[in-house]
């Protein structure tokens, strides 16, 4: 017979070792979806579909993320690796808008996302919380939300050891007297049921994810009448760690930003100043042509898809430039594109990474070219 004080850690264990298991086996219709996705970026796309499709691969990602961290509760270790390189919650925050946008363009509801220019860096069990709360929350800001907008805040607190988020909205609210049984299980609010189906476990499971986490989920009204849901989650205080040392060259490393985005800009600068890189931001092709006649870039970062001058013709436009055939050029795109290696290669690019960016494939990305410029110049230094 079983000792019953070793039945409780039994019976979790099990039940985690089942959980994880659903997502092994998960992880085969995923893989199937990623790679078939990946066969239609091969075809001819227009902009708006690949950048749907970006979105869609983000999705696949950020479920097999969640799947990664199931199976890892379900093994010996813990689900937290501090060996893995760290998230940024703003990249993160990022993505889940990009993912329900569509939901709010067809509800004709504004998604309005606030990020802080600091960068918040996650470990990775955190960060796949983190992903999964803030999609609990968007989810069904967007579901009983008839007008008006979400707001999604994201800063850090003021002593910069937490992440803080607020996630506000203009719907109906949730009454006072439903507030105390809001997170329990398997509970739902009276703007819930008469929504339409749902488990009423969402904000439960939010809620625990972040305890584990070791930070809070709240609820308060929001001066719209609607509900303001407050997230605070602890920071990886050693920072966004790429996954080795950071190497002399690399802190060196003075890059060029191009992106006719300006909150994908602003956030890559973030990112290399995490890696005590500088750097400089370009809107188009022409701007990015005329700062690399002017200054020293030791690598650039390009958007393919601009409108008026493509990556792919600044790419060339840089090579006919003052030592353009020294400067690494990277590739940055929200999914596969059409234009296949060789073309990209024919322009310049040594590396291709895809949105959302990887802290560590971005920093060794970096790193590599910054590597290879030096050697670059101290062959042509050599030669002359």
């Amino acid at each position: 017979m079983a000792d019953k004080d070793s039945e409780g850690p039994q019976a979790e264990r099990a039940a985690e070792a089942g959980l994880a298991l659903v997502a092994h086996d998960l992880r085969t219709p995923l893989n199937a979806m990623r790679l078939t996705a990946e066969m239609i970026a091969q075809g001819p796309l227009q902009a708006d579909q690949q950048e749907r499709l970006g979105v869609l691969l983000d999705a696949i990602d950020a479920l097999t993320a969640m799947t990664s961290d199931l199976i890892q509760r379900g093994r010996t270790r813990p689900a937290t690796d501090r060996t893995l390189p760290r998230e940024d919650a703003r990249l993160i925050l990022q993505s889940v808008h990009d993912l329900f946008s569509a939901v709010a363009s067809r509800k004709r509801l504004d998604l309005i996302l606030t990020l802080t220019e600091q960068p918040l860096p996650l470990d990775a069990g955190t960060a796949v919380a983190f992903r999964r709360i803030t999609s609990t929350l968007v989810d069904n800001a967007l579901k009983y939300t008839q007008r008006g907008h979400v707001r999604l805040d994201l800063a850090p607190s003021p002593r910069g050891t937490a992440l803080q988020l607020a996630v506000t909205d203009t719907g109906p609210g949730i009454d006072v007297l439903e507030r105390s049984r809001l997170f329990r299980p398997f509970t739902r609010g009276a703007a819930g049921r008469a929504g339409g189906s749902g488990a009423g476990l969402g904000l439960w499971g939010a809620r625990a994810l972040a305890a584990d986490a070791g930070g809070h989920l709240d609820l308060h009204t929001a001066t719209s009448g609607g509900c303001r849901f407050e997230v605070g989650l602890p920071l990886a205080l050693d920072g966004l760690t790429p996954g080795h040392r950071t190497s002399e060259a690399a802190v060196a490393a003075h890059v060029l930003i191009v992106d006719d985005n300006d909150t994908n800009r602003r956030l890559l600068s973030a990112l290399l100043e995490s890696f005590s890189m500088t750097s400089d931001q370009a809107p188009n092709g022409p701007i990015a042509v005329a700062m690399a006649a002017r200054t020293a870039y030791d690598a650039v970062l390009m958007d393919l898809h601009m409108p008026g001058m493509s990556g792919i013709e600044t790419a060339e436009a840089l090579r006919d430039g003052p030592d353009g055939h020294r400067l690494p050029l990277i590739a940055v795109t929200a999914a596969l594109e059409s234009v296949g290696d060789r073309r990209l290669r024919q322009a310049g690019f040594q590396e291709v990474l895809a949105k959302p960016l990887s802290p560590a494939h971005l920093y060794q990305a970096l790193d590599l070219a910054r590597e290879r410029h030096r050697q670059r110049l101290a062959e042509a230094s050599l030669d002359a």
